[in-house]
């Protein structure tokens, strides 16, 4: 019986190319699609899972209140660690990390500039699984200026030499020594280190100040151990260790702060695995991805699957006359009805496997395009690991199920009665649930389509806010303190060439760069009862003005000034957290050592708020001080022959520093890289949009050529008494538009829900025009009158004398 069912399934295939072609490129296309979005999703949840103890590893990570601002952090004191296992039993280890910001390293002639480098304890490898290649994981991070390379940075720097006590340079001043070789860390980790130097060559580790959070600092719970039966407990460390120093340094105790709604504070723990989706805390090692994406993205895939799926129920369903006399005849030969739902569900199984089949294959082909995309690093081989096979084999057996599950019940319910007396009425009209069907299609599509526009339209205006400074024609040399001091000399050898219009040297930069939260005491230490934590930035003298900022009352800091040294410019944000209508010569006092030291300086202007973070966040309160901080200088150029400008930049570099590379950016560039996931996600929404609306318009052709076709007499008898050509235009597209009308009508109210709640996430946003909802709806109008006018044009212009004999 099955081999009937299978012969019987591929003659009728065969039989109707056309529907078949239809429907196969149609599912093929939505699984596909499916497939790199599970790949991405399956990808996305696997973070940090290839830790052997993934389920006891924790990041102790704070909550606090300071000065009137929240601010949820990843970094905690140095002594955190210590404190934790010697106190907590049911810790079993710990490890710190510090980053250290970008390095030069050099052995040899080979130098080159390393990101991904922090500071470890020894301990690194009892809580992660961190395969050392070469080494002893008990002493390779024991002593002081020791460090550890991954392979491929090690095969980098040596090639085919053993690197194992081979030394490297570090910044051009400290001398380390390879003491092992790990193996790459896994692209699905929070994490990925280059190079790991000791802990223990940082004087920093050993500091017992715990009001300084500057070290990322993770546990593993002892077996059988309840993380939030022990997150209660870490309230102690502040009582106890932070409590004292807090009281000592602000004059109060944390009773008396609480109290006053001046401070609160807590530790708690994040499971590593939660960290890539569920955190986005200061100080974290890499920016992390956002659980949201993968249920946007879940809703794509199974959106475009469903859609998929409805234009086989479509045209199965309006092809339901044509296979009237068939199941009529079978059922006066004696089959039952059971049979014949086995018979048109085999159909659809195989043409569902047919297309998976082809879908793998387009995966193949899609997959280097999606990592382009997605900033994956996805391969083919992962659609064999894990549960991927398990969900190749459901995903065409549930598509083929839920795809033919109402056409087989449909047609199979036929009266054999009326089938043979020719009592059957088909068409766009008589089928509501088909209309219903459409009308989803068509609502899904709009929604992504005016996703992508809303993701785009956002990224256009937050390209050209004004954001309180100017970015344009900025260049940002990396590693000037490299310069030594010699900074001052380069800065002023560049400014002597027209083409640089002005300097200045900083760490500090509205883009990501350097960012110093510290406390300060408005109205200077003795007079101030209250302090509060904001940004702290080191500029010189020429930062305003070569970024362009506005000086809205008092004045820039002035080389004419000798106590400018002790002075402060504060912005408005500041300002207002200070209640100062008149800030002009308020003190401020600042804290300048790690050990709680107070300098006091006055303000001597305020600049106009700027954005230093992403529009995400409002504008914080700032304040700028002058001071030594050489990481970068950021020249203004003129636009003319950039890159002849870009080649004297690198020509002075190399007679300062002949054997360091030369490295710059452009602001602009920089702060674009801010919204990176965002233009990503842009991306993203437009290709699946593209692609749910081609998978829908498939669906939409064929429909309209059986409707065409149903109606060949009706058009045919309409010609013969005179109707034109436009008007049996209209009449076949009449139908179609009426359901793609109906489908904007109820997707606009959803994806303004949705996209309101995307927009949340931004401080700084556009408003929901209904521009934006129309021009959706034009689209999609368009594109299906597109679709549809090939069918009702063929059918108006067609011979009405062969209309007539049509059968």
């Amino acid at each position: 019986m099955f081999k009937n069912y299978i012969k019987t399934a591929l003659r009728n295939l065969f039989k109707h190319k056309g529907y078949s072609l239809i429907n196969i490129l149609g599912l093929s296309i939505g699984m596909a699609a499916c497939l790199l979005i599970l790949l991405f999703v399956y990808d996305e949840l696997s973070y940090d899972s290839y830790n052997e103890n993934a389920d006891r590893i924790f990041r102790v990570a704070g909550s606090f209140r300071y000065g009137g601002r929240d601010f949820d952090i990843a970094t905690v004191p140095a002594p955190m660690a210590g404190v934790l296992i010697d106190e907590y039993p049911e810790i079993e280890d710990a490890v710190r990390f510090r980053q250290s910001g970008s390095l030069i390293v050099q052995y040899g002639d080979n130098i080159f500039k390393e990101t991904r480098v922090s500071y470890a304890d020894p301990s690194l490898f009892d809580v992660f699984t961190i395969p050392l290649l070469k080494g002893n994981q008990e002493t390779v991070l024991s002593s002081p200026n020791t460090l550890i390379l991954s392979r491929n940075t090690a095969e980098k720097y040596f090639r085919d030499e053993d690197p194992i006590g081979k030394t490297l340079k570090i910044d051009d001043r400290d001398d380390y020594r390879v003491t092992g070789v790990f193996e790459e860390i896994p692209d699905n980790s929070h994490f990925h280190l280059d190079i790991i130097l000791s802990m223990s060559s940082l004087p920093d580790s050993k500091n017992t100040f715990w009001l300084n959070m500057n070290f990322l600092t993770y546990i593993l719970l002892q077996k059988g151990t309840d993380p939030k039966a022990l997150e209660p407990k870490l309230e102690n460390i502040i009582i106890k260790y932070m409590g004292p120093q807090i009281e000592k340094f602000m004059g109060r105790s944390m009773e008396k702060l609480a109290a006053d709604g001046d401070m609160r504070g807590e530790y708690y723990l994040q499971s590593i695995k939660d960290i890539h989706l569920h955190s986005d805390l200061l100080g974290e090692m890499e920016p992390n991805s956002d659980i949201k994406y993968v249920y946007i993205f879940s809703a794509i895939a199974l959106f475009i699957l469903i859609i998929a799926s409805i234009n086989f129920m479509n045209l199965s369903t309006a092809r339901s006359a044509g296979r009237a006399k068939e199941v009529g005849i079978r059922k006066v030969l004696g089959s039952y009805r059971k049979q014949l739902v086995g018979q048109f569900l085999t159909e659809s199984m195989i043409l569902s496997f047919i297309s998976m089949a082809i879908a793998v294959l387009l995966v193949r082909f899609a997959v280097p395009l999606f990592n382009n995309l997605s900033g994956k690093s996805l391969e083919i081989s992962d659609l064999a690991s894990g549960s991927m096979p398990l969900v190749l084999i459901l995903i065409p057996i549930l598509t083929g199920f839920l795809a033919g599950c109402y056409p087989s019940f449909f047609i199979s319910a036929f009266q054999p009665a009326n089938v043979l007396k020719g009592q059957m009425r088909t068409g766009v009209k008589t089928g509501p649930l088909r209309s219903g069907l459409v009308i989803f299609q068509f609502t899904a599509s709009i929604i992504l389509i005016i996703g992508t526009f809303v993701v785009y339209n956002q990224l256009h205006f937050i390209q050209n806010k004004k954001l309180g400074f100017n970015k344009e024609q900025v260049l940002i040399l990396n590693n000037t303190y490299l310069l030594g001091n010699q900074v001052e000399s380069f800065k002023n050898a560049m400014l002597s060439y027209p083409r640089i219009i002005g300097a200045t040297v900083s760490g500090y930069l509205p883009i990501p760069s350097n960012r110093n939260v510290s406390s300060v005491f408005p109205g200077g230490k003795t007079s101030s009862e209250k302090s509060t934590s904001i940004q702290n930035w080191i500029v010189d003298h020429d930062y305003i003005k070569t970024l362009d900022m506005k000086i809205l009352e008092g004045r820039d800091f002035s080389r004419d000034f000798s106590t400018d040294t002790s002075a402060a410019i504060i912005n408005q944000a500041a300002a207002q957290q200070f209640d100062w209508e008149e800030p002009l010569n308020k003190k401020l006092g600042r804290v300048t050592t790690t050990q709680g030291g107070i300098s006091i300086h006055t303000v001597i202007g305020g600049v106009e708020d700027f954005h230093y973070e992403s529009l995400r966040n409002t504008i914080g309160p700032l304040v700028m001080f002058l001071g030594d901080s050489n990481n970068m200088i950021s020249f203004r150029i003129e636009t003319e022959d950039i890159s002849e400008t870009i080649g004297l930049f690198s020509k002075k570099w190399k007679e300062f520093l002949p054997n360091q590379p030369f490295e710059y950016m452009f602001m602009d560039e920089r702060f674009n890289d801010m919204y990176s996931t965002e233009q990503r996600i842009g991306k993203i929404f437009g290709v699946f949009a593209a692609l749910a609306v081609f998978v829908g318009c498939l669906g939409l052709f064929g429909l309209a050529a059986f409707t065409a076709e149903q109606r060949t007499k009706e058009i045919g008898i309409r010609k013969i008494l005179g109707a034109s050509a436009p008007g049996i235009i209209r009449l076949l597209l009449k139908e179609f538009i009426i359901l793609v009308s109906i489908a904007n009508i109820i997707a606009w109210p959803i994806a303004f829900f949705a996209m309101s709640r995307w927009l949340r996430d931004f401080a700084y946003k556009i408003s929901l025009s209904v521009w934006i909802f129309f021009l959706a709806g034009l689209v999609t109008l368009f594109i299906a009158l597109l679709t549809v006018s090939y069918q009702a044009i063929r059918a108006a212009l067609s011979d009405p004398v062969k209309s007539l004999r049509y059968e």
